[in-house]
């Protein structure tokens, strides 16, 4: 879809369509100017229309301060609501949270669960941070 296609959907309603025009405010990509604040704001319809991906990316902002001010805890609040639909990359990012105590308590074995959890899922970043995570114990 086109920027137009995907602003008609987005804006009757289609939850994915609006992450992905966060994506191309994000990237500058497509012929869109890049704009942290949109992107943010595109996620954010998204996420509270109960998009997995939508949340996640939500989080991701939050993280690293894409368009909003940075917060670790309201990154750790997103990924748990998209982990909660089987969203394995949030899965991977709350755990990345858990392991270096970033919004939430350090906590190794809850990470470990997430990444379990997400490589559960298929998502291969979670299968490689259990790998890390296991070698690191031996």
């Amino acid at each position: 879809m086109d920027l137009d296609q995907l602003m008609d959907a987005a804006r009757n309603g289609d939850r994915d369509a609006a992450w992905q025009i966060g994506d191309l405010y994000r990237t500058g990509a497509s012929g869109v100017k890049y704009s942290p604040k949109s992107a943010f704001r595109w996620y954010a319809e998204s996420a509270l229309a109960g998009s997995a991906t939508g949340q996640n990316n939500v989080g991701a902002a939050f993280e690293s301060g894409i368009g909003c001010a940075q917060s670790y805890t309201r990154a750790a609040k997103w990924y748990r609501l998209a982990a909660a639909q089987g969203f394995g990359v949030a899965m991977a990012n709350l755990g990345f949270l858990y392991l270096n105590g970033y919004g939430v308590q350090a906590d190794r074995e809850e990470a470990l669960r997430w990444f379990r959890r997400g490589a559960a899922a298929g998502c291969r970043k979670s299968m490689s941070m259990v790998k890390a995570v296991l070698a690191e114990d031996r």
